[in-house]
């Protein structure tokens, strides 16, 4: 004998999950609160880059440094945690600047990376400038 299935069990199931990973966080997402935070990541033992200068994103999502010899690395949300990478000037695909209506620019960067490959950084328009200067002039 068949039992009818009834559509709104598995729904309702589904509804539940999403409800429990709302509410034990599951939706967090990691933010650089500065330039501490993130000169703290970068100079981790790991990573081990000693930032001489460092940008934060407006919205925090990620922050880009430089070591002062022409060396770059990004610090950037991954998930609830934050990540570093150090970035070669071989994997740069493109940069581009953006000027906004706020007087800002937002400063995008591709790279060929195959995880998180892309970086957008909204500053004022002269440290954007300045930075998009410092990537596309990266020693190889």
């Amino acid at each position: 004998m068949a039992l009818p299935l009834d559509p709104t069990v598995p729904l309702a199931g589904i509804a539940l999950i999403l409800l429990l990973v709302w509410l034990t966080g599951g939706n967090r997402r990691a933010l650089v609160s500065g330039r501490d935070d993130a000169a703290a990541l970068l100079a981790a033992a790991e990573t081990g880059f000693a930032a001489a200068d460092i940008a934060v994103s407006r919205n925090g999502d990620c922050a880009i440094a430089h070591d002062g010899h022409g060396h770059l690395a990004i610090v950037f949300a991954s998930g609830a945690k934050l990540a570093v990478r150090k970035l070669q000037r071989d994997e740069i695909a493109t940069v581009t600047l953006t000027p906004q209506d706020d007087g800002s620019a937002v400063l995008a960067i591709r790279t060929r990376a195959f995880t998180h490959p892309d970086f957008a950084l909204r500053l004022d328009q002269e440290t954007a400038e300045d930075w998009r200067r410092r990537v596309t002039e990266m020693p190889a």
